[in-house]
């Protein structure tokens, strides 16, 4: 008995080393019979795992990737993501009786919702989180995380009471078993050919609008299976490819040191170099539409020529993943699956937006290329898949190696298809960007042909509207005609002094989701065509100082996460999933507090706006819904500010 419960343990501590944003770092313990022996269990298993710890993700298969442990972590995920959207729906629905409001019904064509709903108990069977988990700054940051962590907790629970208590398990628990195992046999059947992924459903994403030309994006959306067996292959694949990728490459990596690389480390790493030398010259390349353009032929070529170079490394990628790739690749084509319906205006307007197109480069591909080259080849991997994340860092990274090579003093970062090069002398920088441009035509991609600029201060506006630049150098623009005071790279944008700023366009789309958000209220409540809410006392549930705090709770939310009056002054606060958090490098300057302070002003401008429209609303309510006498007046002021959570 003691044999098997140790090798249980192991299992669960090696799975929880694995697991990223694991919420369960103690559920193993349960399943000890008595105290005595869980000190026995933990103390070999911990020394068992820690001693095989390094050769076990090269012993590990890509079947041994979907674990019940492994599927379960990524359900809860989405079961939680389907909470928060239709939280949001209830929250409109809460402030109004407006038939607008009426779609938190579930759809029966939705049947992704419908699996994984059965898949769990009921949101009021959730397990609840104690106190100390509630708490804890550096593990539950935000409500999807929390709900993740509840899912989890009421599967845990229930496993031990159904393993070791003799419980009857729920209707639920065996569905959510049967699932696993379904996921399971999928993947077994890819070695017999008896597995396709389906072709993926093609959403429209705006992007664009020029010249009332409307440009979107397209975003792939695979069955829930099909993404549960591509999101697991996509970490074995990263796992098990990672060692060959460069340090330069900051996007989709692999923990290192327990922690994942992200955009601020490639900020952090343009920084230091700056520090380190006063005189650079810089060079920006774009690549043109690179998830559109991938060929598939070329992709595949690559994929094995990699393999090759992993087995010398003793590390060895299994048939089954190889026949997985190239199902995943057969699943879809931008040109065949995406292009053609760009002469359907029905699509469009089925998916609930304006006529318009996904944009093109058939021109571009044609003229570096071959006139056939659209008709002759499989192009394109689709958007939204974590897969296509890896294929980035797979294509990109031979180009990575040859940059890298032309000097050892060369600064060279990117972060998925966006880089940026520094160095000390023009002409190592001017080589680099051609060995880049010509690493992008080797792999049959496009780039912004990059473009010089002279003097800043006249062609500012254009400077910005270019996507790839020749080396430029990075300086006052009053000392020189030829310097550019600025550098932008990942949202952010660094000046010569190594000051940092928000790009603007990063401004614009917060201050768009402020008034989205009073908006929403708004056309809940019944706003019309002319602007107005004639019947706003007839359709609203709340008072105005109800409706008006629902709002700012959201903003503030929105731009600082859910912090309080006792903690926002404390050092390494993780707000969680906000404004401020995705920029939190920024420090005090001039030019960064002018940002922050325009995004305070805007919020508080909302706030005003909604109040003046809804002035005339005469609802009251009972005691119950009202709010405490000390909230109706409260101002929320610097803890819950934008330009407080500078540096």
């Amino acid at each position: 008995m003691l044999v098997a419960l140790t090798i249980l343990v192991i299992t669960e501590i090696t799975e929880t080393i694995y697991e990223p944003n694991n919420p369960d770092a103690y559920g193993f313990c349960c399943i000890c019979i008595s105290e005595q022996q869980c000190i026995s269990i933990k103390l070999i298993s911990t020394l068992y795992a820690l001693f095989y710890f390094t050769s076990y993700f090269k012993m590990k298969e890509l079947e041994d990737y979907y674990t019940d442990t492994s599927i379960v972590k990524i359900l809860c995920k989405h079961r939680a993501g389907i909470s928060h959207k239709r939280h949001k729906k209830h929250m409109s629905r809460d402030i109004s009786f407006h038939n607008r409001t009426n779609k938190i019904k579930i759809s029966p064509k939705d049947l992704d919702f419908l699996t994984i709903q059965s898949l769990f108990p009921t949101r009021r069977n959730w397990k609840k989180l104690n106190q100390k988990e509630r708490l804890d700054p550096n593990r539950l940051t935000n409500s999807l995380e929390r709900n993740q962590m509840r899912l989890w907790k009421s599967y845990k629970l229930e496993k031990y009471l159904v393993d070791f208590k003799g419980k009857t398990p729920e209707d639920w628990y065996n569905k959510l078993l049967l699932f696993c195992d379904n996921i399971r046999k999928k993947v077994d059947n890819i070695s017999n050919g008896r597995y396709i992924i389906q072709k993926p459903q093609i959403f429209p994403l705006p992007k664009s609008n020029k010249n009332d030309v409307y440009i979107y994006r397209p975003i792939a959306k695979f069955t829930l299976e099909d993404k549960i067996i591509t999101s697991l292959f996509s970490r074995y694949l990263t796992i098990n490819f990672d060692s060959l990728f460069l340090d330069c490459s900051y996007a989709f990596r692999s923990r290192k040191n327990g922690v994942v690389p992200n955009h601020h480390d490639s900020i952090i790493e343009i920084l230091k170099y700056r520090k380190k030398h006063k005189k650079v010259w810089v060079s920006e390349c774009d690549i043109q539409k690179f998830f559109d353009t991938v060929q598939h032929k070329h992709l595949i070529k690559i994929f094995n020529e990699t393999i090759k170079e992993l087995s010398v490394k003793g590390i060895k990628i299994s048939n089954t993943a190889i026949k997985l790739f190239n199902l995943f690749l057969d699943s879809y084509s931008f040109n065949v699956d995406v292009l053609t319906k760009n002469n359907n205006p029905k699509y469009f307007k089925d998916n609930g937006v304006p006529v318009g197109e996904f944009g093109w480069v058939k021109n571009e591909l044609e003229s570096n290329y071959s006139e056939t080259y659209i008709d002759d080849y499989k192009i394109g991997v689709p958007q939204g898949n974590a897969v296509s994340c890896f294929i980035a860092n797979l294509i990109l990274n031979k180009i990575d190696r040859s940059v890298i090579k032309v000097n050892k003093d060369i600064l060279y970062v990117r972060y998925c298809d966006d880089m940026v090069l520094s160095h000390k002398d023009y002409s190592v920088c001017k080589n680099a960007l051609e060995v880049y441009k010509k690493g992008i035509r080797d792999n049959y991609l496009l780039y912004h042909e990059p473009k010089s600029f002279k003097n800043y201060k006249d062609s500012a506006n254009e400077f910005w509207k270019v996507k790839s630049k020749e080396p430029y150098f990075w300086g006052n623009k009053y000392v020189n005609e030829r310097n550019i005071p600025w550098l932008s790279f990942v949202g952010y944008q660094i000046n010569y002094k190594g000051e940092l700023r928000v790009r603007k366009s990063s401004i614009k789309k917060e201050i768009s989701k402020q008034i989205s958000e009073t908006q929403k209220i708004l056309i809940s409540l019944g706003l019309d065509e002319n602007r107005k809410l004639p019947y706003i006392d007839k359709y609203s549930r709340k008072t105005i100082n109800q409706i008006v705090f629902s709002l700012h709770q959201r903003l503030i939310s929105m731009s600082v996460g859910r912090i309080t009056i006792y903690n926002y002054n404390k050092k390494n606060l993780n707000q969680g999933l906000c404004w401020t958090n995705g920029f939190h490098l920024l420090s005090e300057n001039e030019i960064a507090l002018k940002q922050l302070k325009e995004l305070d002003k805007r919020r508080e401008q909302q706030i005003s706006y909604l109040k003046r429209i809804i002035s005339h609303l005469n609802k009251k309510t009972d005691n119950q819904d009202e709010l405490p006498k000390y909230m109706e007046e409260l101002y929320f002021g610097v803890p819950y500010s934008y330009f407080n959570h500078l540096k």
